[in-house]
């Protein structure tokens, strides 16, 4: 018998194990001896640098776990798969191996999810989610369905998938990644993320797919309200944290993209130093038309050496290669009924 099931979404992967020993963390908030930390010119917390948030925790917990949000690693490893059961278990689904009508994805070779669970002060964490407490989204009863009906507002049902490369997902445009960025969740490889300050500003870089995130810092949200890509983004501190408050998202994100952006949401973020080598990261999410209450997910960031180039770009060669072969395939058709 099979002891855990692999998720079906890659983006709801997650994530790594940590080796060293978290300080203590509560709510985001920082503690009051600035001294403890790196700090900038300007006197604000130094967050800046590359940071890695790969791991095989996911987002939601699963009821193996029996509700609990921390396990010893004795039980981890009797109900979570090891990398390589994970990677093989992907190849023999299908998802990524060549097939008789597909020319296959990536391999294992390619695949970085993370090697563990997310390790947070010390303890694995089966659920990125820490509130609510049993670590579930708190979807209202009508809220999947509400949701549902915001991804078909903008569905082209016009449009065949290679009618044109409005039919094609935004990730196969490299127009916003397949995976999430806001909130930051790790998927399959590169979940790395880039952080420069200024007096002024924060930049948050998500290398994949190149997107990069400018926060206004004690500025105001566009009093025109006009949506955007990862949408309108302003930022504060409260003592050694950023937070982040981001709102209204592009309505073909909403529509088409990755992760738990919606048409009301109010997605917040916090980011804390641990210590040189550890970022915290906090989200909480908010939108009264899907969710019961807000609800809120942790993780660990830690130190990257750099970050890798995610070559893509909506001119690629596969974006004319796919279009290209639906008009041959369309005048062969035509050449037929002749």
């Amino acid at each position: 018998m099979k002891i855990f099931e692999l998720p079906r979404s890659a983006v709801s992967l997650s994530a790594t194990i940590a080796c060293a020993v978290s300080l203590a963390f509560a709510g985001g908030v920082a503690a009051d001896d600035n001294n403890a930390y790196p700090m900038t010119a300007w006197g604000v917390p130094d967050l800046q640098g590359i940071w890695d948030y790969s791991s095989r925790t996911a987002v939601e917990r699963h009821p193996r776990f029996e509700g609990k949000l921390t396990v010893s690693q004795e039980v981890a490893e009797q109900l979570v798969p090891s990398l390589q059961q994970y990677t093989d278990a992907l190849e023999e689904r299908g998802a990524e191996a060549p097939g008789p009508h597909n020319v296959g994805g990536y391999n294992a070779f390619w695949i970085n999810p993370g090697d563990w669970l997310a390790v947070v002060d010390g303890e694995l964490r089966t659920s990125f989610i820490i509130e609510p407490e049993d670590g579930r989204i708190p979807w209202k009863e009508t809220g999947r369905d509400v949701r549902a009906a915001q991804r078909a507002a903008m569905s082209y049902d016009h449009l065949d998938q290679n009618d044109g490369p409005e039919g094609r997902s935004l990730a196969e445009r490299c127009i916003l990644s397949f995976a999430s960025i806001v909130p930051f969740l790790p998927s399959l490889y590169n979940n790395t993320v880039q952080i420069v300050q200024s007096p002024t500003h924060v930049m948050i870089l998500a290398e994949m797919a190149h997107d990069a995130r400018i926060v206004k810092i004690d500025g105001q949200h566009d009093p025109d309200g006009i949506p955007r890509w990862h949408g309108d983004s302003i930022g504060y501190y409260e003592g050694n944290t950023l937070v982040v408050e981001t709102i209204n998202f592009h309505p073909e994100q909403v529509a088409r993209g990755s992760g738990y952006t919606s048409a009301n949401a109010k997605i917040t973020e916090r980011f804390y130093q641990v210590n040189e080598r550890e970022l915290r990261y906090q989200f909480t999410i908010e939108d009264p038309d899907l969710y019961e209450v807000p609800w809120t997910g942790e993780m660990p960031m830690f130190a990257a050496p750099d970050l890798y180039e995610y070559a893509c770009h909506e001119g690629n060669h596969s974006m004319p290669g796919i279009l290209g072969g639906a008009r041959v395939l369309e005048q062969m058709a035509a050449d037929a009924i002749e």
